[in-house]
């Protein structure tokens, strides 16, 4: 039995030794991702465009606004794997007050804008005259060209 003992304490050890080694390894990857999640900015979103005009007003920006619909495919992707990106969020959080407009509940202000294709994404002045225009789906750098 103590030969058994022994290569049980051995394999013991080497399991343990494994462990440690992977749990090390885990970390290792996740501490970036991590990271950049404990350093993203949290943009505030206006649903209503006089509540935007008054804060660019106050804080001296520009107003960025997302025309979109629930329905709306390009709309979501905008929302999923453009604006979270960091650099994004970023230029939002210095330079724009952010609106975003549901056409389907208000179709008057979409029709004062001359939304005709979703998603439409338009920078206005504080004063909430047009400044930029674009239609469709942009990449993270496709929107920060946009933000210049």
């Amino acid at each position: 039995m103590d030969f058994l003992n022994k290569m049980l304490l051995v394999l013991g050890i080497v399991v343990v030794c494994f462990m440690v080694t992977y749990a090390i390894t885990t970390v290792e990857k996740s501490t970036p991702q991590q990271q950049s999640q404990n350093q993203s900015i949290n943009v505030q979103w206006n649903t209503d465009l006089n509540t935007g005009l008054i804060n660019a007003q106050k804080l001296n920006k520009l107003i960025f606004v997302d025309f979109y619909a629930d329905w709306c495919g390009y709309c979501s992707e905008l929302e999923e794997k453009t604006y979270p990106d960091a650099n994004v969020q970023q230029v939002f959080a210095q330079k724009y007050v952010l609106v975003k407009i549901n056409v389907d509940q208000n179709p008057d202000l979409a029709s004062k804008y001359k939304v005709y294709g979703l998603p439409t994404l338009i920078i206005l002045d504080a004063n909430g005259n047009e400044i930029k225009r674009q239609e469709g789906y942009l990449t993270p750098s496709e929107l920060l060209n946009m933000l210049k």
